[in-house]
């Protein structure tokens, strides 16, 4: 057991202190905001996004600058964060209503006895991809025995699927290295400096470093064909109370996506005005676009729809890593179909 990085989630010692948005000042505000909301007929609502990139999250970010989350009913505020463990700890703390976690941090935040539920599933084609340099000469996750890893953050989901990966291939803790290296320029220059013989990535930041003149190849492989990406999540005592908040953020996400597919100027308007130095240069949005757009497509099923069958198997695997105990959590009690009907409207 001397893998130098366990996946955890981190709530209580994710090391991210959030203390500008607690106290009575900032539940004032949000009490204004939200009877600023209703004055407009609008319901007020804030969402955590996993990561502060706001091409990673374009969907969202359209919908919320084409007026599509306002059509829908809502007023929407978005709080930019680093890592599953930064939103989850935002939503326990009730800074913000719904979430965008991963699901093997959700699987664990109900190990510790959080009720955090998937409403919808983001990304159907999967978040991640595990790569290396043509460089290099790996070929195969098989050759990554002795080697070191690349991730983002320590409590996102890329480490669970590192660690699928590897363990399909046989490999067990401490047959290889997950280093924390960051994302973007850092995760080049981890690979510039030797630092990692592979990085497990979102899709976003694999199209960063080809964008960076770095040739990559694909070692993904097929035993992790069934995992999804990041989800729409909330506290299941909140969406009991706010049904049409999960049905209408939902729809607006879908439609918001749906426009971006016609329209890439919607994506840059709107990154420019939330991260404009994601947009400076257009041939890196057409590249991340590229690259993210087949990720958010549901395929033959309905946009935010998940299986038990899938989530079963990402808790085996979380069981597998030593992470949880066999039995104690069930497929049922992490996500809902009940709003698809409401976000394909």
């Amino acid at each position: 057991m001397n893998l130098k990085m366990r996946t955890v989630v981190g709530i209580a010692s994710a090391g991210i202190v959030l203390t500008a948005c607690g106290g009575p000042a900032a539940e004032e505000a949000a009490d204004q905001a939200a009877d600023q909301g209703a004055e407009g007929g609008n319901k007020a609502v804030s969402v955590a996004a996993v990561s502060t990139s706001c091409l990673q999250f374009y969907p969202m970010y359209v919908a919320l600058e084409e007026g599509i989350f306002e059509e829908n009913g809502l007023d929407v505020t978005i709080e930019r964060m680093n890592g599953s463990g930064a939103v989850l700890q935002a939503m326990l703390a009730g800074q913000v209503d719904i979430g965008t976690p991963g699901p093997v941090p959700t699987i664990l935040a109900q190990a510790q006895g959080e009720d955090i539920k998937y409403v919808a599933n983001l990304w159907p084609g999967g978040a991640f991809a595990l790569v290396a340099t043509e460089a290099s000469g790996i070929t195969d996750a098989a050759d990554l025995r002795g080697k070191t890893i690349g991730v983002a953050t320590a409590d996102g989901s890329e480490v669970s699927f590192a660690q699928t990966i590897l363990g399909a291939e046989g490999m067990e803790e401490g047959d290889y290295e997950i280093l924390v290296v960051g994302e973007g320029g850092q995760a080049v220059a981890g690979f510039q400096r030797e630092d990692i013989d592979a990085y497990a990535a979102s899709m976003d930041g694999v199209a960063t470093i080809e964008h960076a003149g770095i040739p990559l190849t694909d070692i993904t492989g097929d035993s992790t064909s069934y995992l999804f990406g990041n989800g729409l999540a909330a506290d299941a005592s909140y969406i009991e109370e706010n049904p049409d908040v999960i049905g209408a953020f939902g729809k607006s996400f879908r439609e918001g996506r749906e426009l971006a597919d016609e329209d890439e100027q919607a994506v840059i308007d709107a990154c420019q005005v939330h991260q404009p130095q994601e947009v400076e240069d257009l041939e890196y949005v057409s590249a991340h676009l590229g690259a993210l757009s087949p990720s958010f497509h549901p395929g033959e099923t309905e946009w935010g729809s998940m299986t038990e069958e899938a989530w079963e198997q990402i808790i085996a695997d979380t069981v597998q890593t030593g992470d949880i105990a066999e039995g104690e959590i069930e497929a049922k009690d992490l996500f809902t179909n009940e709003f698809v009907e409401a976000f394909n409207q």
